[in-house]
């Protein structure tokens, strides 16, 4: 018996046609409300809220998601854990929900705003920042006891945060608006973004390395702590509502239309993946490279497990080949999906593995005995 193994070097997240298997699969909300936002402590413990008052919550993966009891019929924006139990909920009229017990009860807060809110970032249990309309900046250093306004020299609409530690963070807005503190908020200094779309969305991993998204496709790249944002092309013209990223090179952002993109390089390439549905899809969380969650208009909640790679079934080739054979896969890896076709002329054992330029493997396509 002899052992065929094939070696394939490839650079960024790969769909390939082989072996059944979703990238990314329906989960039952419960709901038709439109849910905007979601928070995911770990691969099994996540938050979701939208409109009306909504929050659902999974503790096993989003194999069950049940309602909890908001106390609003506000719609509700944004959503920041920092562990199963601790996090924070945002919304319209100012509205601000704390939970210490994972949702079984949540706790309205004093924002002293009537502002819509869209978006909050905790970096631990007591200190976080909340933005909205109008340039609106909330900060809390007493898990939401007290929120203090903050003055962010503009009146845009702000609508995502991120924050990397209890002094350091992005605020993204209308017409282009990047706004950085290093200084837990004391100060806020605009940034030149060099466009002037719409910025729904934002992800750092780290004081330097961040991604926004936005209007037209936009996709936006600093390594420098936003001192200087390099264009990505994202390939679409549709509008990004939110993006996620794990560590410096992988990330996922979501849009209209139900457009989910994905990067394995830093956002170098960005590949489209295959949703399954036409929804606005409005927010993402990853936890790690290979779980997420995303939701959106009309009740949906997707889930992946292996970064959204989609397989579709192997296809079988009638005839009796004369060798070993990898043939050039097509088309190449810079599309949404390519073919790799092998041959062999006898019964063997055949591994096909999937590696980054870095020598991770990525995926193990194929891994048994195969007939000729």
């Amino acid at each position: 018996m002899k052992i065929l193994s094939f070696l394939f070097v490839v650079f960024l997240f790969l769909q390939v046609n082989l072996f059944a298997q979703e990238g990314w699969f329906s989960q039952t909300s419960g709901t038709t409300n439109s849910l905007i936002e979601v928070s995911l402590a770990n691969a099994n413990t996540g938050t979701v809220v939208g409109d009306n008052g909504t929050i659902l919550r999974t503790t096993d993966g989003g194999t069950s998601w049940f309602s909890q009891t908001s106390g609003t019929t506000e719609n509700l924006n944004g959503v920041s854990f920092t562990d199963t139990n601790t996090g924070s909920v945002v919304g319209n009229n100012g509205t601000i929900l704390r939970t210490t017990d994972g949702g079984a009860t949540w706790v309205s807060q004093t924002s002293g705003t009537s502002n819509v809110l869209f978006g909050v970032s905790f970096t631990n249990a007591l200190t976080g920042s909340a933005v909205g309309t109008v340039g609106t900046i909330l900060r809390t250093t007493d898990g939401g006891t007290t929120w203090v306004s903050q003055n962010s020299g503009t009146t845009e609409n702000l609508n995502g945060v991120s924050f990397t530690d209890t002094n350091t963070g992005s605020v993204v807005g209308n017409n282009g608006t990047i706004l950085r503190t290093t200084d837990g908020g004391a100060t806020w200094v605009s940034q030149n973004s060099g466009i002037t779309e719409w910025i729904l969305g934002v992800s750092f991993i780290d004081a330097n390395t961040g991604t926004v998204v936005g209007f037209n496709g936009k996709i936006l790249r600093t390594t420098d702590g936003g001192t200087t944002w390099v264009n990505q092309n994202s390939g679409i013209a549709e509008f990004l509502s939110g993006v996620s990223f794990t560590d410096a090179n992988t990330g996922t952002a979501v849009g209209f239309n139900g457009k989910i993109l994905r990067t394995t390089d830093g956002g170098t390439t960005w590949v489209s993946q295959n949703s399954g549905t036409t929804e606005w899809i409005l927010g993402v969380s990853f936890p790690d490279a290979n779980t997420g969650t995303v939701v959106g208009a009309a009740g949906i909640i997707l889930r992946t497990t292996n970064g959204g790679v989609t397989f579709v079934e192997e296809e079988e080739v009638e005839g009796s080949p004369n060798d070993y054979n990898l043939a050039q896969n097509y088309p190449n890896p810079f599309n949404p999906s390519t073919k790799i076709r092998y041959s062999i002329p006898e019964f063997s054992k055949v591994v096909i593995s999937v590696y980054d330029v870095l020598g991770n493997e990525i995926e193990r396509l194929v891994d048994a005995q195969k007939q000729a």
